[in-house]
């Protein structure tokens, strides 16, 4: 695994830009053959011109992608515009395909289908770059999985792009679709590590969710939403502050997500907007009715502590030493952390060992489905280890 980067700078248009990528993908290679390219690229830049730069350096190498807000490598203290990170390995198959098709099932399907075609090693992996804006990544989860079954771990960070607009953007090559997926099918022979944690705990009593439209929550214990969540912060000692103070109560919401019950852990749900008069509360990833939901609160430690128990658990899953980890932190996260705790991310791949590269992507929800149907996450840290 290698990574090369574009830094921010005044003059990033023309052939000055497709210069500067095509060294980033040189950098990446080092001389080296890649099975596949991965790139991340700031929504602002003229896609068409980074795509046709990335793909020109990177040969016969697939190179898949999508746009982000904030991408590290690396000691590297400053983010950048474009990431690159190179796959290889002789026992190395790769098979990509991207799809923008309307119903996020069907299109996480064909992806699937197209991207697993001719990849048949011992030991295979999806990753999966989806749009970030829609709240459907659970449909697409399902969908790649009902076409892998359950040996095929899924990994992954949906795609951040113009949020005020909700749109994101994903590329195969030259290729780029608009709100959709991008996705790979690994296969190798030796085992490659996933894990997922986010460092939150339990908040308050649990609650059911009694009325939801997929992202948007009305009731809670039978009640309007927002007033039981807040109520139930009350009770456990948060102070909430003015109830009809809107930006206030959102801030707050931010940092104290819900979480889904599930068998081995709580999945945060980020809570993005509140409607004070409807007492609604809408969130990135869905939250179905009937299931049973918490509160979730901690520090900067508490998320730092999740992140280094994701890349621990991912390389516990590899069994051996990485020779390089991609990690996936939300959007949430980098806005809740300081920018000592978000390099603080970084260093957590080190220190379980990792004696390669380490890439950092933030991202608009989070993908590791490792056991069972369900692998979608907010405010959680995905790490894959090689």
């Amino acid at each position: 695994m290698g990574t090369g980067r574009v830094e921010q700078a005044d003059d990033l248009a023309g052939p000055v830009l497709a210069a500067r990528v095509a060294t980033a993908v040189a950098e990446a290679l080092a001389g080296r053959t890649a099975a596949l390219v991965l790139a991340h690229v700031d929504h602002r830049l003229d896609l068409p011109l980074v795509t046709a730069a990335l793909q020109a350096a990177a040969g016969a190498a697939p190179v898949l992608g999508a746009t982000t807000g904030t991408v590290y490598s690396g000691t590297d203290e400053q983010p950048a515009v474009v990431l690159v990170t190179a796959l290889g390995g002789d026992d190395l198959q790769v098979g990509a395909a991207v799809d923008a098709r309307p119903d996020p099932t069907e299109r996480a399907t064909v992806v699937a289908e197209r991207a697993a075609l001719g990849v048949d090693s011992p030991h295979r992996l999806m990753i999966m770059l989806p749009n970030g804006t829609a709240g459907d990544q659970q449909a697409m989860v399902l969908g790649a999985y009902d076409v892998l079954g359950p040996a095929v771990s899924i990994v992954g960070g949906g795609a951040d792009g113009d949020l005020e607009t909700n749109r994101s953007w994903q590329f195969l090559g030259t290729t780029i679709v608009e709100n959709g997926l991008a996705a790979a099918v690994l296969g190798t022979d030796r085992p490659v590590g996933v894990a997922a944690a986010h460092g939150y705990s339990r908040l308050g009593r649990g609650m059911v969710v009694t009325d939801s439209d997929g992202q948007l929550l009305r009731e809670l214990d039978g009640r309007p939403a927002l007033d039981a969540y807040l109520d139930n912060l009350a009770d456990a000692g948060i102070d909430v502050g003015d109830r009809d103070d809107e930006a206030a109560l959102t801030r707050l919401a931010f940092a104290h997500p819900l979480g889904l019950a599930r068998r081995r852990r709580d999945e945060a749900r980020t809570i993005v907007s509140l409607d004070l008069a409807a007492r609604t509360m809408t969130f990135v990833s869905t939250v179905e009715a009937g299931g049973l939901v918490h509160p979730l609160q901690g520090d900067e430690q508490d998320m730092l502590a999740g992140a280094a128990q994701a890349c621990d658990q991912a390389v516990r899953a590899l069994g051996a030493d990485p020779v390089g980890m991609v990690l996936f932190s939300c959007i949430a996260r980098r806005a809740l952390l300081t920018e000592e705790g978000r390099l603080a991310e970084l260093d957590a791949a080190r220190d379980a060992g990792c004696r390669g590269e380490v890439t950092l992507v933030h991202s608009c929800g989070e993908i590791a489905r490792v056991s069972g149907s369900a692998g979608c996450h907010n405010q959680t840290v995905v790490a894959l280890a090689f």
